[in-house]
């Protein structure tokens, strides 16, 4: 009795680390296990929702040629309009606070200015852009309004474009002369005309504006094939902001036509670890993901005080007492404590992790109780293990340094490796070789084999006690390192003890 007060003395007195590995590490564990939960119930949509952009448009052109509602209208689907008063301040303010996500300013004189480039086939005159500091969805805003700007560009050619009659006459009339090979290649031109002219107004009444598609393009066998290079230049003359009112018009409707603006088809892949996850039951795939987090607050939890109580019991007078007692009870009784104190977490982890399931409204009846039992069995022997590992650096003598050194790396090992961090699809194959060296990949191959969840296709008794098992094994393993270590020490106490410095009389 007296040896089981004073290992629970021990491990009071170092209930720091039990608060900061087992509590608020355990804490940090089960938000993160809360948002895997939560996550994988939340509905998601079928189709592709982009976000809006907030985009301001500042006028200082007055509207001329209605380049500024034809942006505005052209942006109104894909983007959030912002009013904006076109000031200093009013401007400064909204680029440093980030109330937008871009400022499009049309500069004076702009429809002008758009006008010649068009006329003389320049480059085309840039608006001014400010993005936002803090996304690139005013990036995304710029290349929309590029966008509306080339679609006015080729409406406005496109409806005023004109091209000379002689000159298509003749180029017809070469045209028909290179690929007839029935027909004279003289005539006059105005005799070509008329025949282009009859030819082109009989498809246009049939309802065969594609026959002068297919013409460009070359016919079925490919004998004929016209290069557009050789068309005859068009002109632009007489441009008025009129016309360019009925472009920017033509170009914003082009962004309201779902024939040209398709919406955006979202497939769905399903990969392997997705075809598992959905062959098993939600709920008890929630509950097992929840019981795998207790890997590194267990395995640091137990390891070190565990090994702090061994090498309290293992130091100074209480050493020296120890080993003069003959009766092995005293060892006994203290790993009892431990175990208990190990079995203690369990309960309360399995406890919390089903109290947590049920928080986010799944019916935690639908989790198979034999796959539950099997979970607990299998937390308590991975704490078993925690509990041997910690006993073994208590044979060591490990200090209260290397102890959590060698609990938080190998901790993190089996952490990463254990398939929580990461999806096993994710891991390459070295990874998976080191992975199934650690005890964290069968301790969660048991649980998934228990419950039928995460890369088990079903419940799996064998498979989850062959789990089960090598668990155990490597529990046996740091016990037999662990004696092995011990049994060295006390037979050579002088080369593992401190050297003492002696004063002797003269």
């Amino acid at each position: 009795m007296n040896t089981c007060k004073a290992t629970v003395r021990v491990l009071l007195a170092h209930r720091t680390y039990i608060i900061i590995y087992l509590v608020l590490m355990g804490i940090m564990m089960f938000t993160l296990s809360w948002s895997q939960i939560t996550a994988a119930n939340r509905t998601v949509a079928d189709t592709y929702e982009p976000e809006k952009v907030n985009v301001a448009v500042v006028d200082r052109d007055a509207n001329r040629g209605g380049i500024a509602d034809g942006l505005r209208d052209y942006l109104s689907d894909s983007a959030t309009l912002v009013e904006l008063d076109d000031g200093p301040e009013s401007l400064q303010q909204a680029v440093a606070s980030n109330w937008t996500d871009l400022i499009v300013i049309i500069p004076r004189g702009y429809a002008d200015d758009f006008i010649e480039a068009v006329r003389s086939g320049g480059d085309m005159p840039k608006v001014e852009t400010v993005t936002s500091y803090t996304s690139g969805a005013g990036t995304i805003g710029g290349m929309n309004v590029n966008g509306f700007l080339s679609l006015t560009r080729i409406a406005l050619i496109g409806e005023s474009v004109q091209v000379d009659d002689s000159e298509l006459a003749a180029w017809y009339a070469k045209m028909i002369g290179g690929t007839s090979s029935g027909s004279s290649a003289g005539g006059s031109a105005a005799g070509a005309a008329g025949q282009m002219n009859e030819q082109m107004s009989g498809q246009m009444a049939a309802g065969q504006n594609d026959d002068w598609s297919r013409l460009m393009n070359g016919s079925a066998d490919g004998s004929t094939t016209i290069d557009l290079d050789s068309l005859p230049e068009g002109s632009l003359s007489d441009l008025t902001t009129t016309d360019v009112r009925a472009a920017a018009k033509r170009a914003a409707r082009t962004a309201h036509d779902e024939k040209a603006n398709r919406p955006v088809a979202v497939e769905n892949v399903t990969s392997q670890d997705d075809r598992n996850a959905g062959a098993a039951n939600p709920v008890a795939s929630g509950f097992g993901d929840t019981m795998k987090t207790a890997i590194y607050p267990l395995f640091l939890t137990l390891s070190v005080c565990v090994s702090l109580v061994a090498r309290v019991f293992g130091t100074g007078e209480l050493r020296r007492r120890l080993m003069a007692t003959p009766s092995a009870s005293i060892g006994l009784k203290r790993m009892s404590v431990l175990c208990g104190f190990a079995l203690l977490i369990c309960m309360g982890y399995l406890v919390v992790a089903l109290g947590l399931t049920a928080a986010t409204g799944a019916n935690i009846a639908s989790i198979p109780v034999g796959g539950v039992i099997m979970t607990f069995v299998s937390i308590c022997m991975f704490a078993l293990m925690c509990t041997a590992c910690g006993f073994m650096l208590g044979e060591f003598g490990a200090s209260d340094t290397v102890a959590n050194g060698f609990a938080n790396v190998f901790g993190l090992l089996i952490l990463f490796s254990s398939g929580i961090a990461f999806p096993m699809s994710m891991m390459p194959d070295a990874m998976v070789a080191v992975a199934k060296l650690t005890p964290g990949w069968w301790y969660c191959t048991a649980i998934d084999e228990a419950l039928g969840a995460g890369s088990a296709s079903g419940t799996d008794m064998a498979g989850w006690a062959a789990a089960t098992g090598i668990v155990a094994l490597f529990a046996v393993a740091f016990v037999c390192v662990g004696l092995a270590a011990g049994r060295f020490r006390r037979s050579r106490p002088n080369a593992v003890a401190s050297t003492v410095t002696q004063l002797a009389e003269a």
